[in-house]
């Protein structure tokens, strides 16, 4: 019989005792969330899962990857989907995110279908698969770019944004162009406020190149998301 893993439930309680009743209702109301908070704040609850992480280390990927799917499947409080989602950002950790965990990072974005979610999960372990295996991970990318599931298509558009050295900007419109048009997916509001986001990161290195693409698919971007893409150009145009 395998071992049981330590870290989950050492974590889950550690959460537990740090629960606040009166900022939880507050948090829940704000993030719209059907999964109840413990309320416990972002810094608190990283330094938390950093000190339980030390004192309950994980071997190999293996166990990385089962404690993080333990917790996120498990969870009863939206902070220890947080918790299982700052495993994976740690520095210790972060070395151990190789190819075995994709599925288990496209199982979160379709079972954490929201955007706090789903904005950790692209910015912290998709990005750091993109750069690590590109010829693997692009296609996947692709891929979800064309999904019924308009959080894959958010994740596809925005796993780059973090990205400096490296960017592939073919995959960026290649991630982006599937959502234009009029569309129900193009209707759907964090699309075009994803896609915006996306166009508004890159033009901070190429602003020529993204006020080219709003210009030529102006008929296919939405107001919102030609706002948000041409934020900083019209900003720095004014300054």
């Amino acid at each position: 019989m395998a071992k049981p893993l330590a870290l989950p439930g050492a974590l889950r309680a550690t959460l537990a005792a740090h629960a606040d009743p009166a900022r939880a209702a507050p948090m829940q109301a704000y993030m719209k969330s059907a999964m109840p908070f413990l309320g416990i704040e972002a810094p608190l609850r990283r330094r938390l899962a950093g000190a339980v992480a030390a004192a309950y280390p994980v071997a190999d990927a293996a166990m990385l990857l089962d404690s993080v799917l333990l917790l996120w499947r498990t969870a009863t409080y939206r902070e220890e989907r947080y918790g299982a989602l700052d495993l994976l950002r740690m520095a210790r950790h972060r070395k151990l995110v190789d190819l075995s965990f994709l599925p288990a990072v496209q199982e979160m974005i379709v079972t954490g279908p929201w955007w706090d979610h789903n904005d950790e999960i692209s910015g912290q372990p998709l990005c750091l698969l993109l750069q690590r295996h590109p010829a693997q991970v692009k296609p996947v990318l692709r891929e979800w770019a064309r999904s019924d599931s308009l959080w894959l298509r958010r994740a596809a558009m925005l796993c780059q944004r973090r990205i400096n050295e490296g960017f592939d900007a073919v995959l960026l419109y290649e991630c982006i162009l599937p959502s234009t048009g009029h569309g129900a997916m193009a209707q759907e509001f964090f699309i075009r406020k994803g896609m915006g986001w996306a166009l508004r990161e890159r033009s901070y290195a190429a602003p020529e190149e993204v006020q080219a693409f709003c210009a030529e698919y102006r008929d296919q971007l939405s107001a919102l998301t030609r706002r948000e893409a041409l934020k900083v150009i019209q900003r720095n145009r004014l300054a």
